[in-house]
C-alpha cells in the first residue's frame, strides 16, 4: 500500500462543463473525468474533444486527474489517444475480463507516451473488475502488468450480468474475492458491495463505505460530491482514529525498547501485526491530510 492511495475518486461527466467549476473544491483525492457510462454516445465524440482543455482547468485543484475512457474497440483507441495528449495522470479502464486486455492496454499506452514524451509505463491505470469472468481471471489480471496501481470492483455491471440486485448480501462475496487479488498482487481495492447510485441517504451509504473497509477495500469512487467526505473519513480515518494509532504505537514502541514483543494497551493486547496496520493508517492518513490541505490552499488561490 502507497501512502497516496486515494480514498475517494469523483466522477466528472466529460461532456458537462457546468460540473467543471466547483470539482476541485470538493475535497476528493482524485477526479475522473468520463467518456463512459456518464455519456451518451451520441455526446462521446464531444466530450472526447473536451478532455484536453477541461484537464488543464482540473488540474488546479491539486489532484491526480485520471479519465476513463471506453472500451469499446471502435472508442478506446480515439480515447487512449485523447486522454494521453490531454496529459491525464491516470486511467481507469472498464470491462476488464482477461489478463491479455490489460497487456493490450499496456502496449498501446506504451506507444502514447513515447509519441507524447512521457516516461514509457508511467501512466496509471485502475481495472474495472465488472463481470463474472473478470471474477474467474481477477488474480491472473491483477498480476498482468506492473502499470496497474488499483483494481475497481463495478458492482452495477456485474449486478447486471448475475441478474442479481446490487446489495451487500450477494455482492460481498465477488467484492472480496477482487479485494484479495488485488492486495495479493501488492495493488489497491477500490469499489463498494452494493449500489452507489442512491446518493440521499448518507447515512445507508456511510454503512456501506464501512462495510466495504472490513471486506478489505481502501477507498471508492463516488458519483455525487455529497459522499467525498464520507468516504474521505471511513477509509482515510478520522482525527480520532489517528490520535489513537499515535497512543498505540507510543505504547508499542516503548515495549519494544524495554525488550518486549507486546503490550497491553487501553485494554487490547498489543503486537506487531496490529502495530504495523496502525503505522501504515498514520502514513497514509497524515500524507492525504497534508495532500488535502495544499490542494484546497490551490484551489482557492
Amino acid at each position: 500500500m502507497t501512502p497516496l492511495e486515494p480514498c475517494s475518486m469523483l466522477f466528472v461527466p466529460a461532456d458537462q462543463e457546468r460540473f467543471l467549476a466547483k470539482a476541485g473544491q470538493r475535497g476528493a483525492d482524485a477526479l475522473i473525468l468520463d467518456l463512459e457510462d456518464a455519456v451518451a454516445r451520441p455526446a462521446k465524440a464531444g466530450a472526447r474533444a473536451n478532455l484536453a482543455s477541461f484537464t488543464q482547468r482540473l488540474k488546479s485543484a491539486g489532484v491526480p486527474i485520471y479519465i476513463r475512457v471506453n472500451n469499446e474497440p471502435e472508442l478506446l483507441a480515439g480515447d487512449l489517444q485523447a486522454a494521453v495528449a490531454a496529459g491525464c495522470d491516470g486511467l481507469l479502464m472498464p470491462k476488464v475480463d482477461t489478463p491479455e486486455q490489460v497487456l493490450q492496454l499496456d502496449e498501446a499506452l506504451r506507444k502514447l507516451e513515447q509519441e507524447h514524451g512521457r516516461i514509457p509505463g508511467s501512466i496509471p491505470v485502475v481495472a474495472l473488475i465488472e463481470s463474472p469472468l473478470g471474477i474467474c481471471n481477477v488474480i491472473a489480471i491483477a498480476k498482468a502488468s506492473k502499470r496497474l496501481s488499483g483494481l475497481l470492483f463495478g458492482v452495477e455491471d456485474f449486478g447486471a450480468a448475475m441478474g442479481m440486485e446490487s446489495r451487500p448480501e450477494g455482492m460481498t462475496g465477488p467484492a472480496q474475492t477482487m479485494a484479495i487479488a488485488a492486495a495479493a498482487a501488492g495493488l489497491q481495492p477500490l469499489g463498494l458491495p452494493g449500489s452507489v447510485a442512491d446518493f440521499s441517504n448518507p447515512d445507508a451509504y456511510r454503512a456501506l463505505a464501512t462495510h466495504a473497509k472490513r471486506i478489505g477495500m481502501r477507498g471508492s469512487v463516488c458519483i455525487h460530491p455529497a459522499q467525498v467526505p464520507i468516504l474521505n473519513e471511513v477509509f482515510g480515518g478520522s482525527e480520532e482514529e489517528a490520535e489513537h494509532a499515535r497512543r498505540l504505537l507510543t505504547a508499542f514502541d516503548a515495549s519494544v525498547a524495554a525488550g518486549k514483543g507486546a503490550v497491553a494497551h487501553e485494554g487490547r493486547m498489543i503486537d506487531e501485526p496490529i502495530a504495523v496496520r496502525a503505522r501504515r493508517f498514520l502514513q497514509r492518513h497524515d500524507a492525504l491530510k497534508a495532500r488535502r490541505n495544499a490542494a484546497r490552499q490551490q484551489a482557492a488561490s
